[in-house]
């Protein structure tokens, strides 16, 4: 019999859409397509989520709203009849054109916007001064005014997760250290875990935007939407499910580590498994002020919180402002140092190396001199590596901050305390094996070194 088993017609691959099939020597549902192969759990998934595509209403037109289309980009936004639109929230082209709905708008809550656009315009600001090597012109009136309003395209997701994890943990008592085997099965609930539903939007921006507080979140009410801008989704859940299956893997290690790790010095998981299952989905429009920028010939989007005034982006930064700031560093924290240590201590140093020298082969032979000129060089040598190695620290220390700085990194999304769902009784099953007493590794010399050159 061919191993090979379609899986269902319906069920498609989350990475390309094509067919899924049974791998009965790995267990696992392959795609002969692009060669991903995914656990036999996400049909549970695939099943929850394949409803959506079958829900999707025929074309048809919902009076009072109209869709303005991007030339430029492509983008599509939903407004209704009276709001204009002059550039496009996502590559900021003037491009654009208006046409009649084509598809029926069918959001099941709105989270209505609380951040007006002059609070976003403020809030924009008081961020962008927190970076003092971004392009002199770049909070301009000009820049600030093509902030726009927009509803987001998010589902929010409801599973249970079953999760097993075996690792080792370590208890650190003075000198010594305890290891032990460490085994943990738990089942917990998550709670509208937000995924954005729009392939324009990207993720790193929303998930930075994080979180949106869901008790001012509404049934969906056309009132809502004058003077803003909606997206309809176009990706639907079924098409998420890779990204799905990734973020509630991530929170069960998470919640392992926090709920039943906390006696632990040291926890490390090496193998694990994890699945998902009882999947309830809604579809939200949540909002975000957006703004795009071009600078040096690259696009830079941002965006705000529309309820909660997080901003995130990626700032451009000036290069002559920047590399200004790293030479200053440079001259500040290391060179200048180095030669103040030559003047004060390297050059009296050598000075009485050769007053020893003269002291020595007046009284002593040529051997006996090589000798304790070499201890000296070698005791001043000793003394100003730890010296010449204390600048180098701080000035690398000072040289990532502003290299930091200037990169403006993008928070991560929230840990899962922010998803967890507190009114349902998670099950956990903990089994810990003292394995053996062993002695706490000191630190090697120089490690305070290593942490800030590898930080």
């Amino acid at each position: 019999m061919d191993k090979w088993v379609n899986s269902a017609d319906t069920f498609k691959c989350p990475g390309c859409s094509g067919n899924l099939f049974y791998d009965s020597d790995s267990n696992s549902l392959i795609c002969k397509f692009c060669g991903n192969s995914f656990n036999p759990d996400i049909f549970d998934m695939l099943e929850a989520f394949s409803k959506v595509e079958n829900e999707e209403g025929d074309a048809a037109e919902d009076d009072g709203k109209h869709e303005i289309v991007c030339a430029s980009c492509g983008a599509v936004v939903i407004t209704d009849e009276n709001t204009a639109s002059s550039i496009c929230c996502y590559c900021g082209s003037p491009a654009l054109s208006a046409r009649r709905l084509t598809k029926e708008f069918r959001p099941d809550y709105i989270l209505p916007f609380k951040v007006t656009k002059e609070e976003a315009r403020r809030l924009f600001i008081d961020w962008t001064k927190q970076n003092k090597y971004i392009p002199k012109d770049f909070a301009s009136e000009q820049n600030i005014n093509k902030l726009t309003g927009l509803y987001v395209p998010f589902w929010l997701v409801d599973c249970k997760c079953d999760a097993e994890f075996y690792g080792t943990g370590y208890i650190n008592d003075g000198a010594n250290r305890g290891v032990f085997s460490l085994s943990r099965e738990i089942s917990f609930y998550l709670s509208r875990v937000p995924f954005d539903g729009s392939r324009k939007i990207s993720d790193r921006l929303m998930a930075a935007v994080e979180p949106f507080d869901y008790s001012e979140l509404r049934p969906y009410k056309d009132s809502y939407l004058p003077g803003y801008y909606a997206e309809r989704y176009d990706q639907t859940p079924l098409e998420l499910s890779k990204k799905v299956s990734t973020r509630t893997k991530r929170y069960a290690e998470e919640t392992i580590k926090l709920m039943s790790c906390g006696q632990y010095d040291e926890v490390s998981f090496n193998n694990g498994y994890s699945s998902s299952s009882e999947f309830k989905h809604s579809y939200a429009l949540l909002p975000v002020w957006f703004m795009n920028y071009q600078y040096d010939g690259i696009n830079y989007g941002f965006a705000i919180n529309g309820q909660t005034g997080e901003v995130c982006g990626d700032l451009p930064f000036d290069k002559f402002r920047r590399g200004k700031a790293l030479a200053q560093v440079a001259l500040t924290r290391l060179v200048l140092p180095l030669l103040i240590l030559a003047a004060v201590i390297l050059v009296p140093y050598i000075m009485f190396i050769l007053d020893v020298a003269g002291y020595v082969n007046v009284f002593s032979n040529a051997s006996v001199a090589g000798e304790v000129l070499g201890r000296i060089f070698a005791i001043g040598v000793y003394v100003a590596i730890p010296v010449v190695l204390f600048f180098i620290a701080r000035f690398v220390a000072k040289w990532r901050v502003v290299s930091n700085t200037s990169q403006n990194p993008i928070d991560p999304p929230p840990k899962v305390e922010q998803y967890y769902d507190g009114t349902k009784k998670p099950e956990i099953r903990k089994e810990d094996k003292f394995i053996s007493t062993m002695v706490r590794p000191k630190e090697p010399s120089g490690s305070w070194l290593v942490r800030i050159l590898t930080k």
